[in-house]
Order: structure tokens, then C-alpha cells, then sequence
């Protein structure tokens, strides 16, 4: 694994609501990850010396940006959903709208009323000025219109093709999981000249991400609307660990090709001092110990070969799964060796009690 390993260019993005996955952000411009927690210091005696810190008001805030438009992510700030179909307003194209029939127009679509009244515009295509129109079903009535005439109209129609979502006037944002996916990148020499710069993933895993609420759509002429997505993250408990200490995520290392067997320095046997009656057996448990301040973990019997050590099978007897089994009173040690790497080795010692 290489030593140098950095992490650059914005995330992409899953989003979740309850089982489904709502949205991928491809398109984001800037992701940022951000924790921060209070200190208040513990100080007394004669000088006010600093004794230790507490902390509290802990935070985990994430901001994102997506330079691409997706309807979902407004409605899921404003916490609504979106909803197929919605009112839209029908503009003529550039030819206008033919009058057949004098004084009226007959309209493509079912008009909906505008502010309680079914009304619309109109006006001729050299006119600067709109005037308002009478709406009767699908007939606009233009006083004076006459057949073969052009007239720009507008109106307001439900299209049921449309996505729509309501903007309430109070809201709780939405509360998604939220996955964001880093590359990463080696800073080795060889690694970059073999064309293998691209080393790995970096996954951090909110599964509970309360979006902020704030939707700032800027709309400029040499630039494209961004939407942001911001909001912090809620700490929950893990239903499935008995310990007591809520958590606001994960963050995850993936490096492509990586094998953990690589990063063991040791093995560590939970039991190494095992004490038998005779004909009684008890199973290994086995850590693999690992360097760099990485925590050590218990491993399956799988990884490992077990064996009993010279001149200790009349008294112990080990099976490929590490459970040990005493035959006759007396001491026998076992050999637990790494598979992927047979210089790593720990020996576990068994007293069998016992005629």
C-alpha cells in the first residue's frame, strides 16, 4: 500500500429516502465535509491551571453543490415530495394562434383559472400591450378578432406531463441517508508513472442527513443555477451493537486490490492460556493485530492453520476450525499461523487437568 495517498476533486453523491435511492449526484461541483465540537476547559487551584476539557455540542455539517438542476433536491429541502403533473403556462409559438372563427380562438389545452378567474391574454404580434381575455372551456374570446388574423396568446393549463412540488409556507426538511463517494489518488512516484494515480475510494455513510431548508436559486445571464444541498447530520443509535454511544456516520478507505491480510504485524490469541479437563474442548479466538493505530479485530478460523506444537499431541488435539479438545493431563500448545503470511504466528498454551 502506498504511504502517500491523497484525496481530491468533489464526491459523488447517493441520496436515499427510506429504501429509495432518490438521487446520484454526478454533477457536483463542491462537496464539504465538516465536524466541529466545543471545549469548555476544567480549570481550579491556585493559578487557575488547566486540569483537562470537556466537550460537548458536538456537529457534523456537510455542503453540497450540484451544478445540474434536479427538481427532488428542492422539494427534499422544502420537505415535500414531488408529484406528477402541474400547472403550467401555454405561450404561443412564433407563428401565433389563426383566428377560424371571428372573435375567438380555439385553444389546444383546458385552461385553468388564474387567481379564481378563467381568464387569458392576447394580443397582435406587432402589438407591444396584452389584454386580458374571457376563457369559455377551451374557446378564448378576442372582441374584434377576425378570421385569417394572428394573435399571441397565454394561458395557464394543467399538464399532466409536468413535475410539480408545493412550496409551504412551513416545512421540515427531509431527513435522507446520505453516501458520499471520494476518489482517491497515490502520490507514489511509481504508482503515478504506471498510470495508477486512481487508488482507491474514500465512503462516508450518513445514515441520517437533515437537510437545512435553504434554497438559493441564482439565476444570472453568464451563469447556470447551482442547488445546494446542505444540513447536518443526526447522531442514531446502531440497533444491531449493544453499545450505548450514538454515532452520526461512518467514513470508509477503500484501497482497489487491498488485502487485510497485508496490514497484520501479529496475531493475538484471546485464550492463549487455556485451561482444559480432560476430554473437554474450548474454540481459539483469534485477533489479527494491525499497525498504524488500527484497532485489532477478531478474525474467522478461515484465515488461519492450526497445529498442535511437537510433543504436545498426547495431551491436546486441534481441529481446522481451532477448537482444541484435551486427551491427558498434562501442558500442549497450539500453533496458529497466518495463511497469506506463514512468518506470523502465535502459540496458545493448554493445561489439560485431569487423569
Amino acid at each position: 500500500m502506498s504511504a502517500n495517498i491523497f484525496t481530491a476533486g468533489p464526491a459523488r453523491a447517493l441520496f436515499f429516502s427510506c429504501d429509495q435511492l432518490i438521487g446520484i449526484g454526478k454533477t457536483l461541483s463542491d462537496t464539504t465535509f465538516n465536524t466541529s465540537i466545543t471545549a469548555e476547559e476544567v480549570r481550579g487551584g491556585p493559578g487557575n491551571l488547566l486540569y483537562g476539557q470537556y466537550f460537548h455540542d458536538s456537529g457534523l455539517t456537510v455542503s453540497i453543490t450540484d451544478s445540474m438542476f434536479n427538481l427532488k433536491y428542492v422539494a427534499a429541502n422544502l420537505g415535500v415530495d414531488v408529484t406528477k403533473g402541474g400547472v403550467t403556462v401555454y405561450e404561443s409559438g412564433k407563428a401565433g394562434e389563426a383566428v377560424t372563427t371571428p372573435g375567438q380562438i380555439t385553444l389546444t389545452n383546458t385552461p385553468v383559472a388564474f387567481d379564481g378567474t378563467l381568464i387569458g391574454w392576447y394580443k397582435k404580434p406587432a402589438d407591444d400591450n396584452w389584454s386580458v381575455a374571457t376563457i369559455n372551456g377551451k374557446t378564448m374570446l378576442v372582441p374584434g378578432a377576425i378570421a385569417g388574423e394572428s394573435y399571441c396568446i397565454k394561458y395557464f393549463y394543467q399538464n399532466e406531463n409536468a413535475e410539480s412540488i408545493t412550496i409551504k409556507a412551513q416545512f421540515v426538511p427531509k431527513v435522507l441517508h446520505l453516501v458520499l463517494i471520494n476518489d482517491l489518488y497515490s502520490g507514489s512516484a511509481a504508482d503515478v508513472a504506471a498510470s495508477t494515480s486512481k487508488y482507491g475510494r474514500l465512503i462516508t455513510d450518513i445514515p441520517q442527513f437533515q437537510l437545512d431548508g435553504n434554497v438559493n436559486l441564482a439565476w444570472a445571464a453568464t451563469s447556470a443555477a447551482t442547488v445546494p444541498l446542505n444540513g447536518k447530520a443526526l447522531a442514531y443509535d446502531e440497533s444491531t451493537s449493544c453499545e450505548e454511544d450514538p454515532v452520526y456516520g461512518t467514513m470508509t478507505q477503500e484501497v482497489f486490490g487491498a488485502k487485510w491480510q497485508d496490514d497484520v504485524i501479529a496475531l493475538a490469541i484471546e485464550n492463549a492460556d487455556m485451561e482444559l479437563a480432560n476430554n473437554g474442548s474450548e474454540q481459539l479466538i483469534v485477533r489479527a493485530v494491525f499497525g498504524g493505530n488500527i484497532a485489532s479485530q477478531r478474525k474467522d478460523a478461515e484465515n488461519f492453520t492450526f497445529a498442535v506444537a511437537t510433543g504436545s499431541a498426547t495431551y491436546i488435539d486441534v481441529d481446522n476450525t481451532g477448537k482444541v479438545t484435551a486427551k491427558a493431563a498434562g501442558t500442549g500448545y497450539v500453533t496458529v499461523t497466518l495463511k497469506e503470511n506463514t512468518a506470523i504466528q502465535a502459540v496458545a498454551e493448554v493445561t489439560v487437568t485431569g487423569g
